[in-house]
């Protein structure tokens, strides 16, 4: 028997008079695509903004998701533009030239997509490895990183090189090498769309399981927890979406059944996949979003003055003449502490809010480098970067309080 081609497929059914979907309306695909580019854009900003310039903690994720911003942008504006050249529209009813052009947005639309959820799932995997610093969560991440490596960039180069030359993707006149994303069978054609989809929706379910344990830590603070039910919300939503665009692959096996119309039954595939990676990147973004919006909130702004406390010191000397430092709490760290019960070494936030009217205006907008601040910033970083400042500092007063001592006895 001989192979099914994509262009024996074309017309051997007619749909022309299928009601139209709400999907495949122009406004529709234009609405949804450019709203959830925006809104994943400006979180993705954001957290860029944060991490680079206020706390000045990037890492490794946050590579990664400036290089998912580009190749999610490139795919969100394509989706765009391509009802322009017949997306929505019933294949059979293009001309050449439009079905040419067509193919070339769907070729960036689908590469960038495909580029993008592996680019997403890997600047998560090295966001949870800020906080997982050993035993077989550890391991499992950076299993999974190497496996999603792996796997992203197999299909991802398929998708970027579907046929020997490129551009015999879109010209079908030329004589080509076309397999995958690009193969001219109907049969092939299918299974890599199925394949790269179930395979997806599997990594997906790992990835988005992974910081599920930290939700049950003792030590994990309610602010925390709140953060983490709001990312597995996402990414249960992300994960829902996946299996739905399975669904929709396999009913019309990749827009070849009943018949070759991929601008008429692609359209709720390439939407769903779109808001896939949207909201997952808006997943790696929320934990950085607490801090800020905080202090706007509560007008507590804190500098970097870490040496600096708001308590009042009174000198006493104990029984054998020694002289004694009493640290005395002001009345608003008190009632600060009857609702803050989360443990800081600077202080309450009271006090670090009266410290920042003191402070020169221009160092206001400086945030302020200590543990506390960062495990609200981030709860999957890797802790105890400032624990060892801390100890350096603590040393450093007993050290200068030894010498005082030392100083007064000789003196007496």
């Amino acid at each position: 028997m001989a192979e099914e081609l994509l262009v024996d497929r074309i017309g051997i059914y007619n749909n022309l008079n299928d009601p139209v979907p709400s999907w495949n309306r122009p406004g529709v695909i234009a609405t949804v695509s450019a709203s959830m580019l925006c809104i994943s854009s400006i979180c993705v900003f954001y957290r860029l903004y944060i991490r680079l310039y206020v706390i000045r903690a990037k890492g490794w994720d946050d590579l990664f998701v400036l290089f998912y911003l580009v190749t999610g942008l490139v795919g969100g504006v394509a989706l765009c533009v391509a009802p322009q050249y017949g997306l929505g529209s019933h294949f059979v009813k293009l001309s050449y030239s439009d079905m040419q052009s067509y193919l070339k947005v769907f070729y960036v639309t689908n590469a960038s997509y495909t580029l993008s959820a592996t680019l997403i799932k890997i600047s998560l995997l090295f966001q949870y490895l800020r906080v997982y610093h050993g035993g077989i969560m550890r391991t499992m991440c950076i299993v999974m990183l190497v496996v999603i490596s792996l796997w992203g960039a197999t299909y991802s180069f398929m998708a970027w090189v579907p046929c020997f030359p490129i551009r015999a993707y879109w010209n079908l006149e030329i004589e080509a090498k076309c397999y995958a994303f690009g193969s001219r069978s109907a049969n092939d054609f299918f299974k890599t769309y199925v394949s790269h989809t179930a395979v997806n929706t599997i990594l997906d379910m790992i990835v988005f399981a992974l910081p599920v344990p930290l939700y049950f830590q003792r030590d994990a603070v309610r602010r925390t927890k709140l953060g983490l039910i709001g990312l597995i919300i996402m990414g249960a939503t992300v994960n829902a979406l996946t299996i739905w665009r399975l669904a929709t692959i396999v009913e019309h096996r990749a827009a070849t059944n009943p018949t070759f119309d991929p601008t008429w039954y692609g359209p709720i595939s390439i939407i769903l996949g779109a808001l896939e990676v949207n909201i997952a990147s808006i997943c790696a973004s929320v934990p950085i979003f607490w801090p800020p919006l905080k202090a706007r909130l509560e007008e507590i702004f804190v500098t970097r003055e870490v040496t600096i406390t708001m308590n009042r010191r009174s000198n006493r000397f104990s029984a054998d003449g020694h002289d004694t430092i009493e640290l005395q709490r002001t009345v608003s760290e008190e009632r600060g502490n009857r609702w803050n019960r989360c443990p800081s070494r600077t202080g309450s936030e009271s006090s670090q809010s009266r410290l920042a009217e003191l402070a020169p205006v221009e160092k206001r907008t400086q945030h302020y480098m200590d543990d506390f601040i960062l495990n609200q910033v981030d709860p999957l970083r890797r802790k105890g970067a400032f624990v060892v400042e801390s100890e350096i500092m603590s040393d450093g007063l007993r050290r200068q309080k030894s010498k005082r001592n030392s100083r007064n006895k000789g003196d007496r």
